[in-house]
């Protein structure tokens, strides 16, 4: 189901209604589970088996390493939860690679990546992690534990919430916030509009100018690449918006997972503010565990940003974009002088930079991404003017993203209306949307 058809909007209305009218935490918890598993059944039901399968093994794993504080125990859960990701992410791509080098057929397996699977992998990685450290518990109800592994809302694409702040929520019987409710209203159509009103409307011409990038101008190299940043980050904040905000509608807090991104002075700032939880699970579980700032910093913020290109997607343009923000963070740890430059300046050029490497993230291969690039700075150079359509869309997000940006994160804003009003402008809005016709998924569903 996708998150912005009428179908998932109306599953969501009667999971939401059935949750608030059962009176017990368990009923309610069972509620969830169902929700989550007829979802993801929706979608493919054979890989219902793969996530019934990682909830019962790292909930046993969980508990058999519960204050033991064993090495191998980890190990043993690390291990087998990256494996499994492995398997269905990166097998093919390693074969790949090992036909390539031995010049011979090499057999890949079937080339199918279970929905959001790089996502709960790292959840419960952290899960595991965190137990290890004594940081929290294992979870002790199995019902508990399955709802904080595949909670629907973020099951597919995150956020990443951590066992500390949601396995609490789940235990604890909620009373219906009508505040709360009306806020994550808000934050479902704040989201729906993000996707369909501007991240699919850029995508449109996103993909005509990444179809034959040989072919453009370079005044439409540079503003395909500036359509594709804000087409991103309109897809993806506008799902975590959904997802925080259908959290709401159950009581329950996710975190939020943008902080205006593109008005980043810097790109350690930027990556402080875009895909947070994402962010935050490398620099506690990869980045820290590898010496941090204390030894070798600069290899550790290229193994880092390299192994968090490969876990966006299974190719060399990834790599090189992970790798790439590396270097570049490496590098701003050594420029003195950036500090001295005015902010707005600090400000378009990281969003340029940004911008153009999200074209390596964006081609098919490394030959569309080299040719792109050429379009952007070598001769020939030619203009084109660009569409009033993308002109206008692209002015718009860049002047709304921000004020929208501290509605999304405030809940105040909500005291100066009528929750009657506020209730029935949403209703009206969620209803128009929800009739948009989109059916373009989410970019990091593929993920």
């Amino acid at each position: 189901m996708l998150f912005t058809s009428a179908a998932f909007l109306l599953f969501v209305a009667c999971s939401v209604a059935l949750h608030w009218a059962l009176p017990s935490q368990r009923a309610r918890l069972c509620v969830l589970l169902a929700a989550s598993f007829w979802f993801y059944a929706a979608h493919h039901w054979p890989s219902l088996l793969l996530l019934v399968g990682f909830i019962l093994v790292n909930y046993a794993l969980g508990r058999l390493q519960d204050g033991k504080r064993s090495r191998a125990l980890l190990s043993l859960a690390v291990c087998a939860n990256l494996l499994a990701l492995g398997w269905f992410k990166y097998a093919g791509f390693l074969a790949g690679i090992a036909a390539a080098l031995l010049h011979a057929q090499v057999p890949r397996p079937p080339a199918y990546l279970p929905l959001g699977i790089s996502f709960f992998t790292f959840q419960v990685v952290a899960y595991q992690v965190d137990v290890y450290r004594g940081t929290i518990r294992a979870e002790r109800s199995l019902l508990v534990f399955a709802v904080f592994k595949c909670f629907f809302a973020q099951l597919v694409a995150g956020p990443i919430v951590r066992a500390r702040e949601f396995l609490p929520q789940l235990r604890e019987r909620r009373r219906f916030d009508a505040g709360g409710f009306h806020h994550g209203l808000f934050l479902v159509v704040a989201g729906l509009a993000l996707k369909v009103g501007v991240a699919d409307v850029l995508g449109q011409f996103v993909a005509r100018d990444f179809r034959d990038p040989a072919a453009l101008a370079t005044t439409a190299a540079w503003s395909g690449a500036w359509a594709f940043a804000f087409q991103l980050y309109a897809d993806f904040w506008g799902y975590s918006t959904m997802a925080v905000g259908i959290g709401l509608l159950f009581g329950l807090e996710l975190p939020l997972n943008f902080h205006d991104p593109f008005l980043s002075a810097s790109l350690r700032e930027f990556w402080r503010r875009w895909h947070v939880t994402l962010s935050t699970w490398f620099r506690d579980y990869l980045y820290i565990p590898l010496g941090g700032n204390r030894r070798a910093a600069n290899r550790n913020l290229l193994v880092t940003m390299a192994v968090a290109g490969l876990w966006h997607g299974a190719g060399f343009t990834f790599l090189l974009w992970g790798a790439a923000h590396g270097a570049w963070l490496a590098l701003e740890r050594r420029l003195a002088f950036w500090e001295r430059l005015p902010r707005p300046a600090r400000v378009l050029l990281v969003f340029q930079g940004v911008a153009v490497l999200f074209v390596v993230f964006r081609a098919p291969t490394l030959q569309a991404a080299a040719t792109y690039l050429s379009r952007l700075f070598l001769p020939p150079y030619s203009i084109e003017p660009m569409p009033a359509l993308l002109a206008g869309w692209l002015l718009g997000f860049a002047l709304l993203m921000s004020p929208l940006a501290a509605l999304i994160a405030d809940r105040r804003f909500l005291a100066l209306r009528s929750r009657w009003q506020v209730a029935a402008t949403s209703a009206l809005i969620f209803f128009a949307l929800a009739h948009a016709g989109a059916q373009i998924d989410f970019i990091y569903f593929t993920f």
